[in-house]
């Protein structure tokens, strides 16, 4: 038996108290890094219309890349990081890596509407909600399936990002619409894992409340990298008017 579900036998009524306390915690943060995200992509988008060459620098291949290349190096050096730091450390990395995901999510959504934004949003909300609940209810250990999804994503996103410098492999039509399947799927597989996955670091990190408050917050950023994911899955697929 894996220790995620050793975890989840072994817990009493305060403990199973205690992790609800800490995911309703991190989704709290969640929410809080969305509002910081939704703001900055509006004041990007505001920009980008009195000024394309925003945009134009915003959407260079080689800014792009540099993007995808710095969130896997900000998650890792705050993960080996996070004993040392300060709460208010991790607070900072959390808002700031929100204020980044603005940016980029104003670049991308400055060509619809807010009709169209606000329904693909409801959409996210949804399902990210189904996906969590799912994630924080199953029995079934779905650290296996996390592992192959987010080696998946690794590649799909390469794969996108090389198109971005090889234009003749940018998939497009029918090939498009099923890429982006794909990754909403992955990132779907993704959202639910990492549920889980917080459950178990709970479990794990045992009465040392400092570090479950600053795995509160770090955990917000990582949903929150998963739900602007999964946003912009949907409005590539379901964001025409």
């Amino acid at each position: 038996m894996n220790d995620f579900n050793r975890g989840v036998i072994g817990g009493n009524v305060d403990t199973e108290v205690g992790l609800k306390s800490f995911m309703l915690g991190t989704y709290r943060w969640m929410m809080l890094a969305m509002l910081v995200t939704a703001g900055v992509a509006y004041m990007t988008g505001q920009a980008i219309l009195s000024n394309e060459a925003i945009a134009a620098f915003l959407r260079n291949p080689l800014v792009v890349l540099g993007f995808v290349i710095a969130i896997p190096v900000l998650f890792g050096g705050v993960a080996r990081k996070l004993p040392s730091m300060s709460m208010g450390g991790v607070l900072t990395f959390l808002f700031g890596f929100a204020a980044l995901m603005g940016v980029f999510t104003g670049v991308l959504t400055i060509a619809y509407t807010g009709a169209v934004l606000l329904k693909i949003f409801f959409m996210t909300v949804a399902l990210f909600a189904a996906l969590s609940m799912f994630g924080y209810t199953t029995k079934t250990n779905l650290m296996p399936y996390l592992k192959f999804a987010a080696i998946g994503f690794v590649v799909f996103v390469g794969y996108m990002v090389l198109s971005m410098f090889v234009p003749a492999l940018a998939p497009t039509g029918m090939m498009q619409t099923v890429m982006m399947g794909v990754g909403l799927v992955l990132i779907s597989v993704i959202t639910a894992g990492q549920t889980q996955g917080l459950k178990a670091m709970y479990y794990g990190l045992g009465n040392d409340l400092e570090m479950i408050n600053k795995w509160s917050a770090m955990g917000a950023a990582s949903l929150l990298l998963s739900f602007i994911n999964m946003f912009q899955f949907l409005l590539a697929l379901f964001g025409r008017d």
